[in-house]
């Protein structure tokens, strides 16, 4: 059994098999040769104003320029 020497975790060393061996992604990540795992945005994160269809916006707009002449 050979230690696993490429994981995603973000740093140097890693503890393998009751010690510890190089995590080549890591080197590979601060070279640029490989990406970083971009994950997907949370929810807190996200814009709720992004997640409205063209329909939502629209509605909105017509509703709040119903009040502008007042």
């Amino acid at each position: 059994m050979t230690p696993k020497l490429w994981s995603d975790e973000n740093r140097l060393f890693i503890p393998r098999m009751g010690g510890w061996t190089i995590n080549f992604k890591y080197i590979a990540r601060k070279l640029g040769w490989v990406k970083p795992i971009q994950e997907p945005p949370s929810s807190e994160t996200v814009n709720p104003e992004a997640l409205k269809t063209a329909e939502d916006r629209l509605e909105e707009a017509v509703e709040r320029s119903r009040y502008e002449d007042e």
